[in-house]
């Protein structure tokens, strides 16, 4: 269920989350640029079969500048590079431009001049063009009150008209309709992507990441470590005997003992640190600025205890089932590939296994805890 701080604020998602949403706005940027690119010239047209040729000139001008000022839109739009401040930015330039646009047209007609259906219409085609961005509330708001000043205040000190007359309510009531229209719209699909994305790097049953994002959580952090020199840590958590529980108790009790154990591991982990289903009873775990193998055998140590103290009742029976996992600890080096970081966890989780189970192997090759 989603929650309304995610419909409000771009804060509330995830950075993984966010990068997917700024590729997609990238691409509808570029779209609706290039759109505006024919559309505008295209409309002068009509300009030219209804309007006198002096007003056809002026107004020629003001499309010349608006196909020029929005030409860098798109190679500009590469350089977002998925930044969420840098989208922006050019929402901002992009509706600056159109407004400025509408301005200067709004300067070419006379106080006591009709003006055309386009012209009068060209804010609320505004509102309307952004709601393809799945944008929060918050933005969205933002967006259509620029567009709301912006033409009471050039209909007021461009065409005369006064802020508190019937014609300007009448457009201010039919702009909010607008705006609430597009941000409904807007919503809609910030919940539809929203939605799409954790289905798709969400496990199922426990509720964490999924083994596609948590390679791209690994992938991410080694580009870090490699370009920002910020060391980490990878764990690598596989509970015990957990074919027994299965043949013994069946997959409900397996199930059940999978979500708590997930439960127990996320409840310990700490701000920054990363959670992830690797894998059937696998369970992965990143540690950033972790730059030592003492600290990381010691996070390592507190989930095995907090496991291993966690008991859990089948869901077919009355019985409590006691569970231990097995960690193998792995600290990123020097230009070393995710696979080779995976190898060498992977490597110490089996020499814990081959141990004795329900202990933590490190960066020393030997485990820290060991119960037979």
């Amino acid at each position: 269920m989603l929650k309304l701080s995610e419909f409000w604020s771009a804060r509330a998602h995830s950075e993984d989350f966010t990068l997917t949403r700024m590729g997609f706005m990238t691409v509808r940027l570029r779209l609706l640029t290039c759109l505006l690119m024919i559309g505008i010239p295209a409309w002068g047209l009509v300009d030219w079969l209804t309007l006198s040729q002096e007003q056809f000139s002026q107004l020629l001008k003001a499309r010349a500048f608006c196909l020029l000022a929005l030409s860098p839109l798109i190679p500009l739009s590469y350089l977002i590079h998925f930044r969420r401040e840098r989208m922006k930015l050019a929402l901002g330039y992009l509706m600056t431009v159109m407004m400025i646009f509408s301005l200067f047209c709004l300067a070419s007609f006379d106080a006591g001049q009709e003006l055309q259906a386009g012209y009068w219409a060209f804010p609320y085609l505004l509102i309307s063009l952004f709601a393809i961005f799945p944008v929060p509330l918050s933005l969205s708001l933002q967006l259509a009150a620029c567009i709301m000043v912006a033409m009471l205040g050039g209909n007021w000190l461009l065409l005369g008209q006064p802020l508190w007359s019937a014609a300007t309510l009448d457009q201010l009531w039919l702009l909010t309709l607008f705006a609430l229209a597009s941000a409904w719209v807007q919503c809609g699909q910030l919940n539809m992507l929203l939605q799409l994305y954790r289905e798709s790097t969400r496990d199922e049953l426990t509720g964490m990441m999924n083994r596609r994002l948590l390679m791209k959580q690994l992938a991410q952090s080694r580009a870090r470590f490699l370009y920002q020199q910020k060391p980490f840590a990878l764990l690598l958590l596989d509970l015990d005997r957990f074919k027994r529980i299965n043949d013994h108790y069946g997959h409900l009790a397996g199930d059940a003992v999978l979500k708590e154990v997930a439960a127990c591991l996320a409840e310990q982990l700490e701000t920054g640190m990363v959670l992830g289903r690797y894998g059937g009873e696998e369970f992965a775990v990143l540690l950033p600025d972790c730059g030592s193998g003492e600290q990381a055998s010691g996070v390592a140590e507190r989930l095995r205890l907090a496991v291993e103290a966690r008991l859990i009742k089948s869901p077919t029976s009355d019985e409590l089932l006691e569970v231990t996992v097995s960690i193998g600890v792995a600290l990123m080096q020097s230009a070393e590939s995710a696979e080779s970081l995976l190898s060498r966890a992977d490597e110490r989780l089996y020499q814990a296994k081959v141990a004795g189970r329900n202990c933590v192997v490190g960066e020393r090759g030997s485990p820290d805890r060991s119960v037979a």
